[in-house]
This record gives C-alpha cells, structure tokens and sequence, in this order.
C-alpha cells in the first residue's frame, strides 16, 4: 500500500495501529500494510467497524464532558450532567479502548488479505474473516470488482489489471484458463 494510504489508516485509526512504528521483535507491523492500495476501503472499513464501540462511547464522554463544563443544556435536552456521570463515560470509553484489537500483521497472502491481531473478541474475528471473504472478490490495484488469478502468485484482479499484468484466470476446478 502506499506510503500516504498506509499513514491514512495509522492516524485515523491510532489505537489499532499503535504498534505501526514498533520494532519488529515486537510486531510485523513495523513493514507496513502491505497490500495493494485497492484493498484500502475494505481495511478502512473493518477498522471502522473494530472501533465503533470505542468511537461511540468517547462520543458519549464528550458529549458529557461538553454539557457538564458548560453549564448549559442543549437545545433538545433539559439534561445537565453531574461529574459522577461525567466520570462514569470516561471510565467507559477507557474500557471500550482497551478492547480495541492492536494489528499485529496486515498482508495480502495467496491472494487474500490478512488481519492478524492481537486479544480479539468473537465479534472483532467476524468482523476481520469478513473483510478477509470480500478481498477475494476485490481488485488489490484499485478497489473493483475482481476475480482470482495465478501464475504461482494469487491475486484478484479487475479485467483491466489482469490484461496489463497478462494474468491468468483461476478456475474452481483448479485449473488455468487464458483470459
């Protein structure tokens, strides 16, 4: 993936990517993402979906803390917050943040992506074996539609990207077939 898609997601997505700089005895992340850039919304996406619980408590907290220091009501509430509850959404959006999974390793290998991690839940795996299924059918140069090609390497290719790269195509039989 391009360097400035690659930095895109470590920003917009710190706490999954916190380990993006870390030596590489700690972490394979330390290569990157190495994908191809069209893989980029199915990654964005996941990581959207393995940090919405974290995002909306922290909405939530800042909502609170907002009110709270006011003083004020919003127009569509007569609600006023007490520090305690204040208190009690930042203590939540804590907990929320440390269940955010930290990528360990984001590749492509045998033409599928993979979102490797550390301390998932049942819901995080659903998630990432999600967004792995779709990069089957997802050109890895811009994003289209794909289907699977080999010439010892597997790849997914839209028609366009497999003609430039004269790819051939995989069928489910196993066998080769010329485009």
């Amino acid at each position: 993936m391009k360097k400035e898609l690659d930095e895109k997601l470590c920003a917009k997505y710190p706490l999954i990517f916190r380990d993006r700089n870390a030596p590489m005895t700690h972490t394979a992340m330390c290569w990157g993402i190495c994908t191809g850039d069209g893989w980029y919304n199915i990654i964005d996406t996941l990581c959207g979906l393995l940090t919405s619980k974290y995002r909306s408590a922290k909405e939530r907290y800042e909502h609170k803390k907002e009110v709270f220091e006011s003083g004020k009501p919003p127009p569509w509430s007569k609600k006023l917050y007490t520090a305690k509850e204040v208190e009690e959404s930042r203590l939540l959006m804590e907990e929320e943040a440390a269940k955010v999974p930290v990528a360990s390793q984001v590749k492509e290998k045998f033409g599928g992506l993979r979102f490797y991690v550390n301390a998932a839940t049942e819901e995080h795996y659903n998630y990432i074996t999600f967004a792995e299924s779709m990069s089957y059918k997802t050109c890895e140069v811009c994003g289209s539609p794909g289907k699977r090609y080999t010439d010892g390497w597997h790849t997914v290719l839209c028609d366009t990207h497999a003609k430039e790269q004269n790819r051939e195509l995989e069928t489910d039989d196993g066998n080769e077939s010329e485009l």
